[in-house]
């Protein structure tokens, strides 16, 4: 009876002990409600908390940028309508002329000849072109699915110039993301927010002009589980036309702005 009593009591007290390092474990976390990992049941912070940047560069000059982790946060650029993307400009070009090495220490002597090259060099922008119908998409997705809320307030900015070819009085400017499907080459499965319309009037075709929306202006968004950051669309175009340049496309916290 005495050994029934004693094992009990050990399963109790082991019982106990367990349940208060399960307890103490659940108080451990993310303490800061600003936090992408906050933890409402954390009472003791464990220095675990993770926050967004203030801004993150999406494209600039050719090259794509990261949303807070380039493993994880990295973008794609979708031409939903055409085969192109990209446009390259203010080609520069070095000319390295022939060179020949005669080395006479040796015998015989020895002739090195290094032929001419040339590099050439530039501009890499985003280019948003019209199919045969005159539609036109192009879009950037987040490879991996960010809370935005840091950004409600802040602000979609970007540099864009119209094409010397481009006939359009206005176009559409996307955010939203949450991807229901696996899409495709229309870039279908996505949930668009309410679009913003851009005059053409407010671009030229010969320098870049600073486009900046609030992000708060996109309404019907969705910025808990966003993988969509920037998208342009249009219909009614000349078909089968280069229509606009984009480049310095980024996102801005209202609290860097401030």
């Amino acid at each position: 009876m005495k050994k029934i009593v004693k094992l009990s009591l050990s399963i109790i007290l082991l019982s106990i002990i367990v349940f208060s390092c399960s307890k103490e474990k659940e108080k451990e976390g993310c303490t800061d409600n600003k936090a992408l990992n906050y933890s409402s049941l954390a009472v003791t912070d464990d220095g675990s908390c993770e926050y967004l940047d203030s801004s993150f560069t999406i494209w600039s000059n050719g090259n794509l940028g990261y949303w807070g982790d380039a493993a994880i946060g990295s973008f794609e650029v979708k031409s939903c309508l055409t085969n192109t993307t990209t446009i390259f400009l203010n080609p520069d070009s070095t000319f390295t002329i022939p060179d020949t090495l005669i080395d006479n220490l040796v015998t015989p002597p020895d002739t090195t000849i290094t032929p001419g090259d040339t590099t050439i060099t530039g501009d890499t922008y985003l280019l948003v072109n019209s199919d045969a119908s005159g539609n036109y998409k192009l879009i950037i997705q987040l490879l991996n699915k960010q809370s935005a809320n840091d950004f409600k307030n802040g602000n979609l900015i970007f540099n864009a110039k119209l094409h010397p070819d481009a006939d359009i009085a206005n176009f559409e400017v996307l955010i939203h993301g949450n991807h229901l499907s696996s899409g495709g080459i229309n870039c279908d499965g996505y949930r668009f927010s309410d679009p913003q319309t851009i005059s053409s009037s407010l671009l030229d075709t010969n320098s870049f002009n600073e486009v900046k929306i609030p992000l708060a202006n996109f309404t019907n968004r969705y910025l808990q589980s966003i993988d969509l950051v920037f998208g342009i669309s249009g219909t009614n175009a000349n078909p089968n036309s280069s229509l606009l340049i984009i480049d310095s496309i980024k996102w801005v916290s209202k609290t860097e702005e401030d």
